[in-house]
């Protein structure tokens, strides 16, 4: 069920807004004034006896005049703004003007004298003059409430929202109650009544202060005086009127009334309202101010302590700039009012130094800071207590190298730990001796936890900044690697191929190639640099430049690899190798010809027999730059057979580890190639990987894996080898 609108919130809604609506009250309140102005001096004039009727008009036009000057008046103070000191102090020289217009006019004419017939002016010079002074001081009060309403309304919510528009519905219907009574009677019980209720939303109103506490020293001084002064304009005025109320109470002849009651009782009611509460609430505040006094250091320093915090957590999420972190850090306890001057020392391993560095300072130079203390002795002595080190006496300290001129009285020293690591210390001083308090090294610790906590932060980013970098340049350098390998295999008449190749790491140190080297010979190549990374993957683009310049000198695979090993062999770092598997296939002759430089055995299975390791002699490429690789070298001639599968690879296949740490082996590798001999070598290849990887249950690749598939549909050739003898042939590869 939605809530009943208050009335002075229905009554507003139905005022038109906007400029031309501000217009529209200010001319509907003049209109009216002047019709209560004109009635009330015609009955003066005239003398005669105003009915009941003609009064109760007067005192409801009278509030309705009051209630349209309020709102006409609220543009111009809400467009003044909010301000404490400001607000009082047009308040005071608002009030003292109309006071003081008040006072030299009733210089001219004196009290208000009541016509006992008609309860009215008593001539028409005292009717003017009641106009006048009842403008005046409708005018008074109405200041006097919007001044006091934006300091009720400070942080205001909805409840204080509505008490102050309570308090003012009580006073218009306690106004409203003494519409049939005279100037001077007594007021009735339910005026008496409806005032008891309105106590309780003034006094309420009365406490809303929350305004002074964020003010200044100075300013609260000023708004003290302010406020006194205001009270004093309050009390003149309302004197007046209690003065002049209890001289007409009990008699009629003569009586003298206050001039505001004179033009209307219920208006004279709502000025007296008015000004009560004025002068409760300026005296609450004058005396609030007063006991706020001592307070405004604290308060200060609890305010900087607030902008601080919110500085330094707002730097720690947002600007990850370790340069304007370490200013803020240190500018932070000054910023607080805690400390004078600070500075703070890092640590950085990053630099292989663990000799601590001012880095930033705040009310005093870094070389001061490094000249006043021994830096590193603090650091060191406060990063294994990990708790606060403060040095009431400073200059007693042997860590503290300040003479009497440095003006360095007492120091704090509060280390930077997070996450178990320190990261330095942050220095505070101040000129006199045992100037930091309890609850100053409390506030200073949990500035330097916070500090921690941002520099940890801080930290995290820029790894994380570097790890970002690394893994796009490495991104890039697989994607130039890709590139290196061969993107289509070429096309051999009776051989099918398959590839595949999965890096252990974002760039791999496999290698494989293809290359045609004409009259129906192509040559294979596999090899594998000891390592993974980035070096391998050097040595990989290395490779590859030899084999593409080397390969088509000599239709001799031992001879080619003997030209790589001369080649590469100045340009490898020491203790690094390449292993390889070199291959020449002769569709012509139904060869294929098998050297190894230390790479892992080639696996050939034949339809009816088999399956072998090809296991030739060989040194890797790089382990001797003599003649022990020659010597050593030996080539494989296997004598094709339709249907002949060969597998080469490198050690990352083999080597997958299952949970229980067993290797994949060659055992298995050739029982595997031996099952699937009869499949094309895509599916070969695809059935390979298959059983490899249910092998190693899952578990990643310990090596870069790479392994080309080759299977022989031309025709056999078995020129002088029978079908028992071995297919294939071991010489060495230079005479």
């Amino acid at each position: 069920m939605p809530e009943l609108p208050q009335p002075i919130v229905q009554f507003r809604s139905l005022l038109p807004a906007g400029r031309a609506g501000h217009i529209a009250l200010v001319v509907a309140a003049a209109v009216l004034f002047s019709a209560l102005a004109v009635a009330h001096s015609g009955f003066s004039l005239i003398g005669a006896p105003v009915t009941s009727l003609t009064r109760a008009l007067i005192n409801v036009g009278s509030v309705g005049f009051a209630t349209l000057v309020y709102f006409a008046a609220t543009p111009w103070f809400e467009r003044a703004g909010y301000d404490p000191l400001r607000t009082l102090w047009r308040a005071l020289l608002t009030a003292g003007g109309l006071l003081m217009a008040m006072v030299v006019l009733r210089m001219f004419v004196g009290e208000g004298q009541m016509n006992p017939r008609t309860s009215l002016s008593g001539d028409i010079e005292t009717a003017i003059a009641t106009v006048v002074l009842a403008f005046m001081e409708t005018s008074f009060a109405v200041v006097i409430l919007h001044s006091i309403r934006p300091l009720v309304l400070f942080r205001r919510t909805r409840v204080t929202r509505r008490i102050w528009q309570a308090m003012l519905a009580t006073m218009g219907l306690a106004a409203l109650s003494t519409a049939l009574l005279l100037p001077s009677a007594n007021p009735s019980l339910v005026t008496s009544l409806l005032l008891f209720v309105s106590v309780a939303p003034m006094v309420y109103c009365a406490f809303r202060l929350g305004w002074i506490v964020p003010l200044t020293f100075r300013h609260k001084l000023m708004s003290m005086v302010f406020s006194a002064g205001l009270a004093g304009l309050i009390g003149l005025v309302l004197f007046q009127q209690f003065v002049g109320l209890a001289s007409a109470v009990g008699s009629f002849a003569g009586d003298r009334v206050p001039y505001v009651h004179l033009f209307s009782r219920s208006l004279g009611e709502i000025v007296v309202f008015s000004l009560v509460f004025g002068l409760l609430y300026t005296i609450t505040a004058v005396l609030s101010l007063l006991f706020h006094l001592p307070t405004t250091q604290a308060f200060a320093q609890q305010t900087g302590e607030i902008r601080a915090f919110k500085a330094l957590a707002e730097l720690s999420s947002e600007v990850l700039d370790r340069d304007q972190l370490v200013e803020t850090i240190s500018g932070s306890p000054v910023l607080a009012g805690i400390a004078e001057s600070a500075w703070i020392a890092l640590i950085d391993p990053a630099s292989g130094s663990l000799t601590p560095q001012v880095v930033a300072a705040s009310g005093v130079t870094k070389q001061d800071a490094i000249r006043l203390v021994a830096i590193e002795a603090l650091v060191e002595d406060v990063a294994h207590s990990t708790m606060p080190i403060l040095l009431g006496t400073a200059a007693a300290d042997h860590r503290v190298r300040a003479t009497h001129g440095d003006h360095l009285g007492s120091l704090a020293v509060l280390p930077l730990v997070a996450g178990g690591q320190s990261y330095g210390a942050l220095f505070a001083a101040k000129a006199m001796t045992d100037g930091f308090e309890d609850d100053d090294v409390a506030a200073l610790a949990t500035f330097a936890g916070q500090a921690a906590l941002a520099l940890s932060h801080a930290s995290l980013f820029q790894d994380a900044l570097e790890k970002e970098r690394l893994a796009r340049e490495l991104a890039l350098a697989r994607e130039v690697q890709q590139r290196l390998l061969p993107q289509t295999l070429p096309e051999i008449e009776g051989v099918e191929i398959a590839v595949a190749e999965h890096p252990a790491q974002e760039i791999a140190g496999d290698y494989y190639d293809v290359v045609d080297l004409g009259e129906g010979c192509f040559g294979i190549l596999v090899a594998d640099v000891a390592g993974k990374g980035a070096a391998a993957a050097f040595y990989m683009a290395q490779l590859k430049g030899v084999f593409q310049s080397a390969a088509k000198m000599t239709a001799s695979p031992g001879a080619f690899l003997a030209l790589a090993n001369e080649a590469l062999t100045p340009s490898l770092a020491r203790r690094a190798f390449i292993s390889a598997t070199y291959g020449i296939v002769d569709t012509r002759e139904g060869t294929f010809t098998v050297a190894r430089a230390g790479h892992c055995p080639t696996v050939m299975a034949r339809e009816g027999d088999g399956p072998w390791l090809l296991r030739a002699d060989g040194l890797g490429i790089g382990l001797d730059a003599g003649p022990l690789f020659r010597r050593t070298l030996r080539e494989q001639v296997v004598h094709l057979s339709p249907g002949d599968v060969f597998t080469l690879y490198t050690d990352g296949l083999v080597e997958a580890r299952n949970n229980e740490g067993d290797e994949y082996g060659y055992e298995r590798l050739t029982d595997a190639v031996h099952d699937l001999r009869k499949r094309a070598a895509t599916d070969i290849l695809a059935g390979l990987l298959v059983d490899q990887r249910g092998f190693a249950e899952g578990n990643q690749l310990a090596d870069d894996l790479t392994v080309v598939v080759l299977k022989w549909n031309g025709t056999a050739n078995l020129l002088d080898h029978p079908e028992t003898a071995e297919p294939f042939t071991i010489r060495p590869a230079f005479a």
